[in-house]
Order: structure tokens, then sequence, then C-alpha cells
């Protein structure tokens, strides 16, 4: 009976430490998948809010959902989209390029920007057409242990 006891244990902590090590690569690789690094911003009352605010990481692709819940069109601007190939696409439209400075959404639309970032820092957006919508969002590195 003991020695049953004992493979019993011996059994259940190697499916402990498989689905440990699965756990592990599985999370490793959704942190790294396109589709991983997603930043939602919506506008509402003349104002950005980052939804589940949290750093993005620099060199992976990165995914801003920009939802206008507003009754006003509004732009969008920031530095980290100067220089790299951006990608804006939303009601069927999509314009792609470099030097992109910034876009324009209208009410009740959804803007979809995608971007690969390899500098970390702080990054400031705004609508320039009104001076006083402003947020930011920050590309960190995180080391891997």
């Amino acid at each position: 009976m003991q020695s049953s006891s004992r493979m019993f244990h011996t059994l259940l902590n190697s499916v402990v430490a498989a689905s440990a090590i699965i756990l592990a690569v599985t999370s490793s690789s959704l942190a790294q998948s396109p589709s991983g690094q997603r930043v939602e911003i919506v506008i509402r009352d003349s104002t950005f809010e980052v939804m589940r605010p949290a750093p993005f990481r620099p060199g992976l692709p990165t995914v801003i959902i920009l939802r206008n819940q507003d009754i006003v069109k509004h732009g969008f601007t920031s530095q980290m989209l100067q220089g790299i190939l951006v990608n804006g696409e939303g009601e069927g439209v999509a314009a792609y390029g470099k030097g992109m400075e910034g876009f324009y959404i209208d009410p009740g639309k959804t803007l979809v920007i995608r971007f690969t970032n390899d500098r970390p820092g702080k990054y400031n957006f705004r609508c320039d057409l009104h001076p006083n919508m402003k947020g930011e969002v920050y590309a960190l590195e995180i080391p891997t242990a």
C-alpha cells in the first residue's frame, strides 16, 4: 500500500512539473506573439482613456485599438509613430508607410494602428484638433529570466 501511495505521489509530482513547463513555454510564446501587445484607447468626453494600462515591449509588433465614443472627430498623433513603418486601418480604409504623423478618427468609429517600435521610453500622444486631450504610454525593456 505504501508503495502504491509513493508511486501515485511521484506520478502526481511529474504531472505537476510537466504542466508547469508547458504553462511557462505557452506563456512565453503568448507574450511574444504579434497579437500579444495590444493597447486599447477609448476617446470619451474629449479625453483619452487607456484601458488596462501596461507598458509594451520595444521590438515586438504592437497594436493600438483606438475607439472614438465621442460625437466629434478627434486626432491621434505621437512621436512614437514617427520614422517607423505604420499601418492604420478602419471602416474599409487602410493607410501605411513611414513618416506618418497621425490619424483622424470620426465619431463612433474604431481605428487599428499596427507598428513595431524599437525605442524604449515614455511616449505622449495627443489630439491635434483639441489641445487639452493628451495621454501617454510606455515602451519598456523587460528582461527575460
